[in-house]
């Protein structure tokens, strides 16, 4: 059954690059108006004009989600050229390196807090604003496996990812009642730009995590595209407060 998106506005943040891209790209295709927020501009502007080119409508609205001002810009202009917001993805995310807790930098664990959480934070606080003025909407926010279960060396980026489970399905109580719906997705390999960089320099770290997988391939990109229009459709109409694992089957082990 194909998803509808047509007269409805989505936000996709970290929409650039990736899982945010796809994302992005197949919101347009099913007929949303996009808005396309990332820090790198010329990326930005590159996913709107494909959205365009295809015969969709969206907008590149550049953003830094740790910083306040950035983001206080990004929606009033959302504001000033929609007047409304339907549905958000909040694909945020960084790992800024690794070590053991008792090696890893202060300064790196506050700094991936603030991206991987408190970015995914503020971003909801004016997400939820401006669907609590119209007839609510539906927010899906991008945590990991690293979410559900530890990785050693990471335990800043686990941190955060755990911590962004929690906090999505607090709000996902507090606006039940008000027409707001929030859901979580786990991903777990993903073949992204990123990920097959690393497979090059770090291919046997790589093949080994691949056999822990279940499937025994890395997910596809539009693997997550699909599963967030899923999640933001009415399909998905008593689904609320969940955690949705798009990982081939690692954390069912």
């Amino acid at each position: 059954m194909r998803i509808e998106f047509t007269g409805r506005v989505a936000l996709v943040q970290g929409g650039s690059t990736g899982m945010g891209r796809a994302t992005a790209l197949a919101l347009g295709e099913a007929g949303a108006s996009v808005i396309v927020g990332a820090r790198d501009r010329e990326r930005c502007q590159q996913v709107a004009a494909s959205i365009v080119a295809a015969g969709g409508t969206a907008v590149a609205l550049p953003v830094d989600v740790t910083d306040a001002a950035s983001l206080e810009h990004q929606f009033a202009a959302i504001q000033q050229q929609f007047g409304r917001l339907d549905y958000a993805v909040n694909n945020v995310g960084a790992t800024l390196g690794q070590s053991p807790t008792h090696e890893t930098p202060p300064e790196r664990f506050t700094k991936t807090i603030d991206i991987n959480l408190t970015g995914t934070f503020r971003c909801m606080q004016h997400e939820i604003a401006l669907m609590l003025q119209g007839a609510g909407g539906a927010i899906v926010n991008t945590s990991s496996i690293g979410g559900t279960r530890g990785f050693a060396g990471i335990q800043d980026y686990c941190a955060a990812k755990w911590g962004l489970i929690g906090l999505t399905k607090s709000a996902a109580l507090e606006y039940a009642t008000q027409g707001i719906r929030l859901n979580v997705i786990a991903p777990g390999l993903i073949a992204t730009e990123k990920f097959e960089a690393a497979r090059v320099e770090f291919r046997a770290v790589i093949d080994a995590r691949l056999a822990e997988i279940p499937l025994k391939h890395p997910g596809d990109v539009r693997d997550i595209a699909n599963t967030v229009l899923w999640l933001l459709s009415p399909q998905a109409a008593f689904i609320t407060g969940a955690v949705i694992p798009v990982d081939g089957g690692e954390c069912a082990q």
